[in-house]
Parts: structure tokens; sequence; C-alpha cells
């Protein structure tokens, strides 16, 4: 498994914010017993249209820059469905054939989406998982993701088993390793399907370099990868002048991970650490190109 400290010598000055490149059989569970079990579970996943909505917003903003303020205002109430795309109405009527194709094309399901949150006790050595049921999901970061998103909850047959408990204790000692005192996690797991199509490239990050508002993060547990190119994890580090460095990349392979310290780690071990997913893009352009992840945010709370 590679930590921080290999990403420390290759790049000549120290890293001390925890990073794990690993695969799964670095847990001790075998790989294709697990992504066998768990790969059929993303055939069914609810469209993420809370992207869609971004993207249909911003375009029209573009298009109509001189009615952006306006615009902006439904952003919000658009993105969490409190008004329908008829509040939109105005303006798409008002697009010229080239506009309303592009429209169109970013109006197209790139994401599939379904979470399921966890508590985990830790008493002495044993760990308990207890399922917690979430009425909404909000980031605390600073771009849209911190509005109310309410995604499919992922199925009992997918989450509540042997298998995935396990994951969830695995991860929960990663953090406990870290801080010794830790006595519970909670976790939520998103099940997610990027898809990309002959123009259509399927955003990973769509927000760009950015942080998930969580204490630790497992950015992408890869399950699958099918006639793809792109997808490539890369790591970053915001350093006191404001910029953002490169500091690892990786196009992981189904079956391995990253997980790493994602918010306020720099008031504990002195690097901010950021991450970004490059668009995916179809290698056979006559069929889609699909990544299937399970992604996880962590924050200790006793």
């Amino acid at each position: 498994m590679i930590t921080e400290k290999e990403i420390s010598k290759q790049l000549g000055r120290t890293i001390k914010s925890p990073i794990r490149v690993g695969k799964i059989a670095d847990l001790k569970m075998d790989t294709v017993s697990f992504l066998d079990f768990f790969a059929p579970f993303f055939s069914n996943l609810q469209d993420d249209v809370y992207l869609i909505r971004s993207k249909q917003i911003n375009f029209l903003k573009t298009v109509f820059p001189e009615e952006s303020e306006v615009i902006e205002k439904l952003h919000k109430p658009y993105f969490e469905g409190t008004r329908t795309i008829d509040a939109l109405a105005y303006w798409i009527q008002q697009l010229d054939p080239k506009h309303k194709q592009e429209f169109e094309q970013l109006s197209t399901v790139t994401r599939q989406r379904a979470i399921a949150s966890f508590e985990i006790e830790i008493w002495d050595d044993e760990y308990f998982v207890e399922r917690v049921e979430q009425q909404g999901f909000e980031q605390d970061v600073d771009d849209f993701r911190v509005w109310k998103r309410i995604f499919k909850q992922a199925s009992r047959e997918a989450v509540e088993n042997e298998l995935f408990f396990g994951l969830l204790k695995k991860m929960s000692k990663m953090i406990r390793d870290i801080h010794p005192e830790t006595r519970k996690v909670q976790i939520t797991s998103h099940f997610m399907r990027t898809i990309s199509h002959k123009k259509i490239k399927g955003e990973n990050s769509p927000e760009g370099t950015h942080e998930d508002g969580a204490q630790y993060i497992m950015s992408a547990l890869v399950v699958n990868r099918q006639n793809i190119k792109g997808a490539e994890s890369q790591i970053y580090e915001k350093t006191t002048s404001g910029n953002k460095e490169l500091i690892y990349k990786k196009a992981l392979e189904p079956g391995e991970f990253i997980f790493q310290a994602d918010t306020g780690e720099e008031l504990t071990f002195g690097n901010d650490l950021w991450h970004y997913v490059t668009p995916i893009e179809p290698d056979n352009i006559a069929a889609p190109g699909i990544r299937d992840i399970i992604g996880f945010d962590m924050d200790i709370i006793a």
C-alpha cells in the first residue's frame, strides 16, 4: 500500500496528512469475490438530476449573460426540486438550434447514484455497524454541493451484508490506526456510475479540484471500468500561496482505492489535501463508457 511516506520520498518534501493508495487485497479481502458481488448493484441506481440541473442553469447564464442574475436566483430552488424546468422555459424557448442541441446534450444523464449511511462503534477491538437512514445529503463545502440533495437509498442486499460491513470495519480501523482514541465513526457510502457517450464526456468531478467536507474520504473504490479512457485520480496539496500542486496521480483499476484526509486536516497534520478525477470518454465510440465506484465520506464523531 502506498502511503504519504512514499509520496513524500517521490516529491522530496514531507506530506504528513494521511494517504493510502491500495487494493482490496491489502485489506485482506478477496478481490474477485468482492467485485463479483457488488458489480450487479450498479445497474439499478438513480439518475443524478442535480448535476444536470446545475449544468442547465450555468449554460443559460452563459447564453443570456445580461439575465444571469435572474437565472441564478432560480439555481437553488431548481437544484433542490422546489421549482421545475418550467421555470426556465422563457430562456429555453429562445435558444437557437445550435444552443438547443448543446442544451440537450448537457441534459443527458452521465451520473447515477445511491447512498447509505452508517455509524460504527468501537469497543476495545470490536467494531459494531448500524445503518442510519438519511433524509437528505449535504456537504460542508463552498459550492453547489452545500444544497440539499435526496438520493435513492442503497438496497439492503447491497449494503447490509457481511462483506460490506467488513469493508466498513476495515475503513474504521484505518482511521483508528491514525487516531487511536476513536470510539465512533460515521460513514456515508456512495454507489456511483459515471456514463460517457460519443460526444458527451462523463464528469467524475464536475466541481473541479475539490474537498468533500469530511475528515476522511475514500474518493473511489473502483468496481468496474468498461470501455473507457480517462478517470485518472489526482491528489493535490493546497499550498500557503493558495496554489494547488499535484502530488500524486493514478488511474485506478477495479479493486483499487484511494483513502485520504480531506477537510480540516491542515490544522491537524499541516498539509491541505484536495482531489480531482479526470473525465471519462468511450474507448470505442460505438458504445457507452462506464465507470462504477463506491465512494465514502468518513467523520470521527466520538
